[in-house]
């Protein structure tokens, strides 16, 4: 498949060049393949994923199971769970798409600027983001009926840890339930895990993230595709095309 302009100056931005011969070249339509990229993505391979930890009964409230979007986004933003709750200003429920999504996007946690607006991704990071969606087809935003969001994206624990440590244990079983819920409501095709600790509770491994992209998890039976977190991009953009393989074979694995 030819890319269209808008897509060539996406990929641009996120480091990924497309050879000058394959930019230029014309739509075959009787091409079998339906993306064409200077290097193919990384092979699908299905893995044997351990079920996740369970959830402590004392640190999930019973009630989120049976909640509507707007009902949960309310129980998340009163949850006291976990200690979190305590060093929180805002907790991020997360935001895109409502109906007929594709895409979840899971997250490390919350950063500082997510912590204060309450809502993820609303800095560079968070620009970087939907530009990657963007070129893989996705948008977790929709001007009019003609663009409506696709994309999901919550972070893996809905508080920001103090001084940005890692999440704890209970502290990441304290929102498995949440996220549980988040995935029975919107019934994605797709989980788009970013970022090492996103990574590392949703395949159940201790892998370095090198380790843990370039294949196909699953998590509560969905497909399961691990990349590096934007803001990682931002330090690092030699790895954006590295992201961009994971964004093709994620693509490719929800539109088999």
């Amino acid at each position: 498949m030819s890319w269209d302009a808008r897509q060539r100056a996406m990929l641009a931005e996120m480091g990924y060049r497309l050879p000058a011969a394959m930019a230029s070249a014309a739509i075959v339509e009787d091409e079998p393949e339906p993306i064409a990229v200077a290097a193919p993505p990384p092979a699908v391979m299905r893995v044997a994923v351990p079920p996740a930890p369970a959830v402590e009964p004392s640190a999930v409230p019973a009630h989120f199971a049976a909640l509507d979007l707007p009902g949960l986004r309310d129980a998340v933003a009163a949850c006291r769970g976990c200690g979190l709750c305590e060093q929180r200003r805002n907790a991020v429920f997360g935001g895109g798409a409502l109906q007929q999504v594709q895409w979840l996007v899971v997250t490390d946690p919350p950063d500082d600027a997510d912590d204060a607006a309450g809502d993820a991704f609303t800095c560079d990071a968070g620009r970087l983001l939907d530009r990657m969606l963007l070129a893989a087809g996705q948008r977790r935003s929709g001007r009019d009926d003609a663009e409506l969001p696709t994309a999901f994206v919550t972070p893996i624990v809905k508080c920001r840890p103090p001084r940005g440590r890692a999440p704890q244990p209970a502290e990441l079983a304290a929102c498995e339930a949440v996220l549980a819920r988040q995935v029975e409501l919107l019934q994605p095709r797709l989980i788009l895990a970013m970022g090492l600790q996103a990574a590392r509770r949703l395949t159940g491994l201790a892998e370095p993230l090198g380790r843990l992209r370039g294949r196909v998890h699953a998590w509560r039976g969905l497909p399961l595709v691990v990349t590096y977190h934007p803001a990682y991009l931002l330090r690092s953009p030699a790895d954006k095309a590295g992201a961009w393989d994971d964004l093709c074979l994620a693509r490719k694995t929800s539109h088999p």
